[in-house]
């Protein structure tokens, strides 16, 4: 029966702009997954109380959303890359780490834990961790096998473990006009009439040309149960 049911959403989500190649099967039990039009999730684990992927988005399979609230528009993530790594899974400052301590007795141990947050345009290589607390600046880069422990300040380029910032994607002044521009809040369409090999052109029309219209895009949440349609999200 579930089978069946699952077939029918993951068709619904694909007709509504988006594709979870396991459907349903994608967020555990308790998870709420919101969802934004072009969403492209592969076989991606999502164990996530709730997390939001923005418009355009895609997470290749093999990879895992846990302790992260919220994906910006426009990412690239590889494969079988980790995001919201739990630091403290286990006690490091009791008599031991092994879980026999607080299993069929009456202690117990509860890891503090910390949230995620990714930016937009963000590329995340193959195989690249990011642990739980970080957050990931817009337009940042996080190289294949990456560890990321700290903060990535927008547009910067992180390799290593532990990751690393060894470059600017662009000087500070183009940096910070590519925040304020805000391109990723506008429609598709409109960003390809803009000469997008060019950032400095692109600039420039985003600046001085009257202001593109805002898209605002459908929003899904998907739990186990099925998929229900949200307002339009700025």
């Amino acid at each position: 029966m579930f089978y069946l049911k699952n077939l029918y959403w993951k068709r619904w989500i694909r007709r509504h702009g988006c594709k979870l190649a396991r459907g349903l099967l994608s967020v555990q039990g308790k998870t709420e997954l919101l969802i934004e039009v072009g969403v492209r999730l592969g076989d991606v684990d999502i164990t996530a109380s709730c997390v939001r992927v923005g418009a355009h988005t895609y997470i290749r399979s093999g990879s895992h959303l846990s302790l992260v609230s919220s994906i910006g528009r426009f990412c690239s993530i590889g494969g079988d890359v980790f995001i919201g790594q739990e630091k403290h899974t286990h006690p490091t400052n009791w008599l031991s780490t092994h879980p026999f301590q607080y299993t069929n007795s009456p202690l117990s141990y509860h890891a503090p834990t910390e949230l995620t947050v990714i930016g937009h345009d963000v590329w995340i290589g193959h195989s690249a961790t990011i642990m739980e607390g970080v957050t990931v600046g817009t337009g940042a880069v996080i190289g294949t096998g990456a560890m990321v422990t700290k903060d990535v300040p927008p547009y910067a380029v992180a390799v290593g473990v532990p990751a690393k910032v060894v470059k600017y994607r662009y000087p500070p002044e183009v940096v910070e006009r590519l925040l304020a521009c805000k391109w990723w809040e506008m429609a598709v369409e409109d960003l390809h009439k803009l000469p997008l090999d060019d950032s400095v052109a692109c600039l420039q029309m985003l600046e001085t040309a009257p202001r593109f219209a805002l898209s605002r895009f459908q929003l899904m949440k998907v739990t186990r149960k099925g998929v229900v349609l949200l307002c339009l999200s700025d």
